[in-house]
This record gives structure tokens, C-alpha cells and sequence, in this order.
């Protein structure tokens, strides 16, 4: 099995359409205020939009949908969803810029113990995102942490 990128299907509204090879759906109270917050705080445009449901797009393979739903209170046993970012600390500037909706908050950017820089964000229904950098400053410290903490983890 290989792993291929879908096939594209057209243009809509200025974004590629293909088969989605993952995304999340997120069900909240207020459609309209979320994805808002996602195009405002995240930088995420709008591919398609028919109530109740809106999908947004950050990056290609990087999509959301919103749908009308009670959300619900996050629990610790709730799912964090990771996007890999080249423009970690413009991102984390935009999210602090735009106004709290609901429960949302922004963390970091912190480095990892694994050589990136995540900037935690919560989003106004409480769901949990990270967005990944790779840490190009990293100390030679952090360089023979990893290397002994890739080592440990290779099969014999």
C-alpha cells in the first residue's frame, strides 16, 4: 500500500477539492461565532459554508468542520488535534489579537521536549489544538536528549 495524495476533484471558492484523507468535526452551539474565532484567531478560510455546517480550511489536509451541537464541557479524556505550522510565532501573535470567545485561550508557543515549539490553543467549545514547529534553535543539550531518547526507542 502506498500512501498517495487523493485525487484532486476542482476549485471551490479558491481552495482544492479532493477526498479528505482525515479531518475533525466539531459539534457547537454557535456555528457562526466558532468558525468565526477559527478564521479570525487561526487564520482558517472558509471552503464551503451551508447551515448548519461550516468546513474550514488552514492548510491543505488541515480542514475543519463545525456543526451545529450541544458541545458539551471538555473532559481530560478529550481529543487534541495537532497541525504542523511554519508560522508559529505570526500565529500565535494573530490568536492572542483576536478577542476570547467562550472558553478559548491561546498557550505558548513552549519548546518540547522533542525539538518543537507547540502553540496550545482552546478553542471557544472547549476542544484542545496544537500547532507544531520544528525548534531550529535547538541547544546541543537538546540535541543529545533526543538522540538518546530516539536511541532508546529503537527496535533491535
Amino acid at each position: 500500500m502506498t500512501n498517495l495524495d487523493p485525487i484532486e476533484l476542482g476549485k471551490f471558492n479558491g481552495h482544492d477539492i479532493y477526498p479528505m484523507p482525515m479531518f475533525i468535526t466539531i459539534a457547537v452551539p454557535d456555528v457562526a461565532a466558532v468558525s468565526d474565532w477559527y478564521v479570525r484567531a487561526l487564520g482558517f478560510a472558509v471552503v464551503f459554508s451551508a447551515p448548519p455546517m461550516v468546513h474550514l480550511r488552514r492548510k491543505k489536509y488541515q480542514d475543519v468542520l463545525i456543526t451545529r451541537g450541544s458541545g458539551g464541557a471538555p473532559s481530560d479524556g478529550r481529543l487534541t488535534i495537532s497541525f504542523q505550522t511554519d508560522d508559529l510565532d505570526a500565529l500565535a501573535s494573530r490568536a492572542r489579537a483576536a478577542a476570547n470567545v467562550g472558553m478559548s485561550a491561546i498557550d505558548g508557543p513552549v519548546e518540547t521536549p522533542w525539538n518543537t515549539r507547540d502553540l496550545r490553543v482552546t478553542d471557544p467549545a472547549g476542544n484542545r489544538l496544537v500547532f507544531t514547529a520544528r525548534n531550529v534553535n535547538v541547544t546541543p543539550e537538546q540535541e543529545e536528549r533526543m538522540r538518546k531518547m530516539l536511541e532508546s526507542g529503537r527496535r533491535q
